[in-house]
C-alpha cells in the first residue's frame, strides 16, 4: 500500500499543555504538517478533557526560554492508540492562530526540517498552508 499524502511533515517533539477550559494536560507535540499538529498524551489525562466540545481547544508551547510562546487553536481530528505505546497519538486540525505565534513556528519548522532539499517555497508553502487553513475555518 503505497502512502497518498501529499505534504511533509516536519518532527518537533516539543512539550506542551493542550487546554479547555480551565483543565490542561500536558502533551509532546510530535511533528506539524499543512494537514496540522500530531501531539501525544496519556490516556488517562486526555480523559479529562471534553471531547465532545464543539468549541477549539488551545494548544501553547515554547521551543526555548529565550523563543516566544507559540499558541494555537486546534480542533481534534483522531484519536490513535497504540497498544506498544503508553501515550495516545492525537491529530489536530488547527482551527486559528495569531500572526506572531505563526512567525515562530514558521522559524521552528525551518529550524526543524532537517531537510537540506526544503526549499523556502517550500517552507512558505507549509506556513501559508496552516494560516490559510485556520484563517478560513476562523471565518466560518
Amino acid at each position: 500500500m503505497s502512502d497518498k499524502r501529499q505534504y511533509q511533515r516536519v518532527k518537533l517533539n516539543i512539550p506542551g499543555i493542550l487546554s479547555h477550559g480551565h483543565t490542561n494536560i500536558g502533551v509532546m507535540i510530535e511533528d506539524v504538517s499543512i494537514q496540522g499538529l500530531r501531539v501525544s498524551a496519556e490516556e488517562e489525562a486526555l480523559a479529562t478533557l471534553p471531547f465532545d466540545s464543539h468549541q477549539p481547544y488551545r494548544i501553547a508551547f515554547l521551543t526555548d526560554d529565550k523563543a516566544p510562546l507559540i499558541e494555537a487553536w486546534v480542533e481534534q481530528l483522531y484519536r490513535h492508540t497504540d497498544r506498544r505505546k503508553t501515550a495516545v497519538a492525537v491529530g489536530c486540525k488547527v482551527d486559528h492562530i495569531d500572526v506572531e505565534s505563526l512567525a515562530a513556528l514558521r522559524q521552528l519548522i525551518l529550524l526543524n526540517s532537517g531537510d537540506p532539499s526544503m526549499s523556502q517555497y517550500d517552507i512558505d508553502t507549509l506556513t501559508n498552508a496552516i494560516y490559510g487553513k485556520a484563517s478560513n475555518a476562523s471565518q466560518s
